[in-house]
């Protein structure tokens, strides 16, 4: 089954994202600083208003380690599949670079 996660589902992961790459949670100014982008860039993603801007979308995934494409289903943006959202959870429970090839499948870095 796949749905469109919801804004604080969306919020934990990018925290837990922010934690795995740089070991700690940033403010939305500190992210949007990381990722070369604006503030209102990185509270769309939060609040899960889609970028339609490519470049600003790459910008934001790579700061938090991610593809774009996973970044578009981490933001509510696309439906994400519940295996997809497991296999994300368990990744996340790895460190950074110690991550299974099924990681860099899904789009974690």
């Amino acid at each position: 089954m796949k749905a469109r996660l919801t804004e604080r589902e969306t919020n934990a992961l990018v925290f837990q994202l922010e934690e795995r790459k740089y070991g700690r949670r940033f403010t939305s100014m500190e992210l949007a600083q990381k990722a070369n982008v604006s503030l209102d860039d990185v509270n769309r993603v939060e609040n899960q208003i889609p970028i339609e801007d490519p470049q600003v979308v790459g910008r934001i995934a790579r700061a938090l380690g991610v593809s774009p494409d996973l970044l578009r289903k981490i933001a509510g943006w696309e439906e994400m599949s519940n295996d997809e959202l497991n296999q994300l959870n368990a990744c996340l429970r790895q460190p950074e670079g110690a991550a299974a090839p099924e990681c860099a499948q899904i789009g974690l870095s």
